[in-house]
C-alpha cells in the first residue's frame, strides 16, 4: 500500500484534485460573471459590483499560502 503523503510536500501527487478544483472555480466564477451582467443589463460597473458582493467562495482558498509564508 503506497503513503497517502508524497516524500515531496511541494508536489501534488498523480491523483491530486487540485486541477479538478481549479477548473470547476473557474467555471463557478464565470456562471457568476455572466449572471452578475446580465442582471446589471450589460452596465460593467454594476456587473463588477454584484460579481465581487456574490462571488462564490472557492475550496482552494482555505488552502492558500500567503506569499510572504511561501518558500523562495
Amino acid at each position: 500500500m503506497s503513503d497517502p503523503q508524497p516524500e515531496d510536500p511541494y508536489r501534488e501527487p498523480a491523483n491530486s484534485t487540485v486541477d479538478d478544483w481549479h477548473g470547476q472555480e473557474v467555471d463557478a466564477d464565470a456562471e457568476a460573471a455572466e449572471s452578475a451582467l446580465d442582471e446589471a443589463r450589460g452596465d460593467e460597473q454594476r456587473a463588477q459590483q454584484l460579481f465581487e458582493e456574490r462571488r462564490p467562495e472557492h475550496k482552494s482558498e482555505r488552502f492558500k499560502v500567503p506569499e510572504e509564508e511561501r518558500p523562495s
